[in-house]
């Protein structure tokens, strides 16, 4: 657990010279030391051919924005060097399957999913012990390097290596994955308590994920609509199921209890009060004025700009960041940083890695979809990705990977001894 919390909330070590070696790119040190030993083992070296497009796909990204800094003469690297963040996400995500291999042997989708929600659990409880104990919050700072303070100065909760639109935008890569698996999984319709455990680590997550940055109640609204849907859906002949209905029982039991609970913390906690008033401040602000309004979304609406020459929109003028174009807003920063070829092809790539999973694993469209829409959802905002995410779903197990799970099971003869597929 601990190790894919180091490569989904990275942080810098108070205890290293550097930030280059944070935790996620101590796990893709790792991560490729496990892919060599692997190879070895096997004899072979194979990489999928999704993770050889995907790859290939952030080359040309990475070179346009090159070509992009280049004819601006600015040599901002920020998106430029995209192609090194792609494998060291890969590395990272094989570091962490090599571990979970290490422990169950086949690590499925489901397994996957599992630890990601006992992280965001683990994330949030961390969050909420480092504002409210000071031994804790101690400690971790003497674990964790934070510039300048910040969480501090603005008072901002966080836990270990998650806070601000990163913690929010993973925590909703999470909340969607929840909501795939109690949506689809039959190992979680079939059984109550798992079904229950699932729901109380979304609301969980969602509440206190919210607080950290508001961002999370994106992913929680997609994954509300993912289970909603998967509810409302017949199954074949047109028939509501017994599994179905027992599925709507325990849904509403557990939100009826959770929503209970939230209202007497709310009622009862100034600290719980707080909480909920800073992370759902705009639906409380709908509630109260009838105009769904926060302070962020309000500095947003004064940072959309636009280029005012045409060679600008088409190649950008290599510059990024809120000091340089005077925006967060990925879409804006995009267009400024290599134009909007360079825009394009990021959405391209983007959306391949996300849809190339519908091959991959079974009942997956709704997920994918959410992701791609999460993707681009975000990007009103903040510039980020969530290939993190993609790069753990090319390593792990899927349910159409048994023909290629068999030719790997079989001996290796002396004439396979050589690197195939890549």
């Amino acid at each position: 657990m601990l190790a894919v919390s180091f490569y989904l909330f990275p942080f810098m070590f108070t205890v290293l010279p550097t930030e280059n070696l944070n935790s996620k790119n101590l796990m893709a040190a790792f991560g490729l030391l496990a892919f060599v030993f692997d190879s070895i083992r096997k004899r072979s070296m194979k990489l999928s051919e999704p993770t050889l497009f995907s790859a290939l796909l952030a080359a040309i990204f990475s070179v346009w924005c090159l070509f992009s800094v280049t004819e601006a003469n600015t040599f901002e690297m920020d998106y430029a060097s995209y192609i090194v963040s792609f494998i060291i996400w890969m590395a990272g995500a094989y570091g962490v399957y090599f571990l979970l291999r290490s422990v169950h042997e086949e690590v499925t989708l489901e397994i996957l999913v599992r630890y990601l929600a006992a992280v965001g659990l683990f994330q949030c409880v961390m969050a909420v012990l480092i504002d409210n104990v000071g031994a804790v919050e101690t400690f971790v700072d003497k674990i964790m390097y934070v510039p300048g303070d910040y969480y501090k100065v603005n008072h901002r909760m966080y836990g270990l290596g998650a806070a601000l639109d990163p913690a929010g935008i993973r925590f909703s890569v999470i909340l969607i994955m929840i909501a795939h698996l109690f949506s689809t999984n039959d190992n979680v319709r079939n059984n109550s308590t798992y079904q229950a455990l699932l729901l109380g680590s979304y609301a969980v997550i969602l509440v206190i994920g919210a607080v950290i940055s508001r961002t999370t109640v994106v992913g929680g609204a997609m994954g509300i609509v993912y289970i909603v849907i998967s509810l409302f859906r017949m199954r074949k002949g047109g028939f509501v199921t017994t599994r179905m209905i027992a599925s709507f029982f325990w849904f509403f039991i557990v939100m009826a209890v959770i929503i209970g609970v939230t209202v007497y913390f709310y009622r009862t906690s100034d600290t719980f009060y707080s909480y909920l008033r800073f992370g759902f401040e705009g639906f409380f602000a709908w509630v109260e004025t009838g105009e769904f309004s926060t302070g962020s979304t309000d500095v947003l609406e004064t940072m959309w700009v636009w280029p005012s020459d045409i060679r600008t929109w088409i190649i950008g003028r290599g510059t990024y960041g809120v000091y340089e174009n005077y925006s967060d807003i990925g879409y804006v920063n995009f267009t400024f940083y290599c134009g909007l070829v360079g825009l394009v092809l990021f959405s391209i790539y983007f959306l391949y890695c996300h849809l190339v999973q519908n091959r991959k694993f079974k009942n997956f469209h709704i997920a994918s979809w959410m992701l791609v829409a999460l993707t681009f959802v975000v990007w009103l905002k903040v510039t980020t990705d969530i290939f993190f995410i993609d790069a753990l779903l090319f390593c792990i197990v899927g349910d159409y990977d048994d023909e290629e799970n068999e030719e790997d099971a079989k001996p290796v003869l002396p004439s396979d001894i050589g690197i195939r597929n890549l």
